[in-house]
């Protein structure tokens, strides 16, 4: 009886001491990798909207905020009832007027710090669009961080008459 209850206590200790290092490994694993990931609290786009359209292109607004210790480099925004998504800058142009073109690398928003998206700015620029946004819709977008992490966001659409922008050249080809 009593090699019966020995063999018991260390069969259980084994199992314990088994358990427990599965456990260790599974809870350290999904640590290592968040750290090298954006998560979804870390990148939000406040006080979000999308210009009203009824065909081809628009542009989306808001203040990109940073909530976390690291660099995000944003590198592209989805938008699946459009044809094309790209992140746009506004720079002079040699004629001395405005235009915008794609932004190379994409925006890197600085730890803790936010980034506007603005007519006449930066902004996220939606082309070849396949159903119009009317005023007072929400449109449901996905941005996408350079380490491939995904951030659903919403815009609610507003009447807007500015933003007649200029494109660079090849800029507005729907091609792109």
């Amino acid at each position: 009886m009593r090699k019966n209850t020995t063999l018991m206590a260390t069969l259980s200790v084994a199992a314990m001491i088994g358990l427990s290092a599965c456990g260790q490994s599974q809870a350290s694993e999904p640590e290592e990798t968040s750290k090298s990931q954006v998560s979804v609290d870390s990148l939000s786009l406040d006080n979000a909207w999308v210009k009203a359209s009824d065909e081809g292109m628009t542009a989306v607004f808001g203040e990109l905020k940073n909530n976390s210790d690291k660099d995000i480099n944003l590198v592209a925004a989805k938008y699946y009832d459009a044809d094309t998504v790209q992140l746009h800058e506004t720079l002079e142009d040699n004629a001395g007027g405005m235009s915008m073109q794609e932004k190379e690398g994409g925006f890197t928003i600085p730890a803790g710090e936010s980034l506007s998206l603005r007519p006449g700015g930066d902004h996220i620029m939606v082309m070849g669009m396949s159903k119009p946004i009317k005023p007072g819709e929400e449109i449901s977008l996905e941005l996408v961080t350079a380490d491939e992490q995904t951030i659903p966001v919403t815009a609610i659409a507003k009447d807007y008459s500015g933003a007649q922008e200029n494109y660079a050249p090849g800029e507005a080809d729907s091609d792109h």
